[in-house]
């Protein structure tokens, strides 16, 4: 283990297949005093023409500059559509996202600017002064010293915000993907979204496979800086070890409010644990496994970082089913 993850880490993302336990994650960790959770996924600097795209050559500042004023400062999703206009507010529905519930318009349109006069410069320089000028006085004002950052995709942009965060750390939740896709699919919001638990399984595996070749786009002597935790064994089939892993690998004590939240808010049943066989018949729930089976051994097959962490979560839930019968 490095020694900036002994000391404690300085940043964390934590980032998943969205369902994953991104949000309870950060929600635990938040409860040290070490770390401020930030409190909505900002998703500018890790989503599609972000930060990291910028970075990696895939997208032009400019287009990146656009977006964040645009659709990552405030938007309003009604239904399946995102309405980047304050207006819609007026109509009473939707839910109103964006940077704007975090930053005041003057200090946002301050650090903006600054991007867009020295990106040209030093690019990772203005990348990460952009990411602190805006989200570093969360941590100020909770008089912390570490931020916390949850949005799905940055494990897939880890080769990305790797370069401009050298100091970060990745924890990458997973879940059971039969449990991440069926509560993808109730909780549906976009047209692309799965609606059913066997399409809620290949969703979640493409995401994976984005947070495989984010992983994989890291230096060597940076993998060390990503780790995969299980949602299923903190909540349930190694609650302890699990914890451990968590605290061990960002560098931090165990302390009361953190433990508290541990032991009274996850679990099993907050979780929804094997909330996939809902509503299905025993030879439909068959299938569901058969499917997810399949979709492990191809993981393994292929290499994937989480593989080890899945199969061995997986095995207990067998080796539990098998003691119980």
């Amino acid at each position: 283990m490095s020694s900036a993850a002994v000391n404690g880490a300085n940043l964390v993302f934590v980032g998943g297949t969205g369902r994953s336990g991104t949000h309870i994650l950060s929600h635990l960790l938040d409860r040290h005093s070490r770390f401020c959770g930030v409190p909505i996924e900002c998703r500018f600097h890790c989503n599609p023409k972000g930060l990291a795209d910028v970075v990696r050559g895939r997208t032009e500042p400019e287009d990146f500059l656009r977006k964040l004023r645009g659709y990552w400062w405030h938007r309003v999703r009604i239904g399946d559509r995102v309405y980047v206009k304050a207006r819609w507010r007026a109509f009473g529905r939707g839910r109103v996202r964006g940077l704007h519930s975090l930053v005041a318009p003057d200090r946002f349109e301050e650090a903006a600017a600054r991007f867009e006069a020295t990106h040209g410069e030093d690019l990772l320089h203005a990348s990460r002064t952009l990411f602190y000028d805006l989200l570093g006085p969360l941590a100020e004002q909770a008089g912390k010293p570490a931020l916390v950052e949850m949005s799905c995709a940055t494990i897939a942009a880890a080769d990305g915000l790797g370069p401009i965060f050298p100091e970060a750390r990745f924890v990458h939740s997973v879940r059971d993907g039969r449990d991440s896709g069926a509560s993808k699919v109730s909780l549906r919001q976009k047209p692309h979204h799965p609606t059913d638990v066997s399409s809620g399984i290949e969703f979640w595996a493409e995401r994976l496979r984005q947070a495989e070749e984010g992983m994989r786009g890291l230096e060597p002597a940076d993998r060390e800086r990503l780790r995969v935790i299980s949602l299923d064994e903190l909540v349930w089939s190694d609650r302890e070890g699990a914890y451990t892993e968590l605290r061990e690998f960002l560098g931090i004590a165990d302390e009361p409010a953190m433990r508290e939240f541990f032991e009274t808010e996850m679990n099993a049943d907050a979780a929804h644990r094997e909330r996939w066989r809902k509503g299905l018949s025993e030879v439909e729930q068959a299938e569901i496994v058969g499917l997810y089976e399949a979709q492990l051994d191809r993981l393994e097959a292929e290499g994937y970082h989480c593989a080890p962490v899945l199969r061995r979560s997986y095995e207990r839930e067998l080796a539990s089913a098998a003691g119980g019968a």
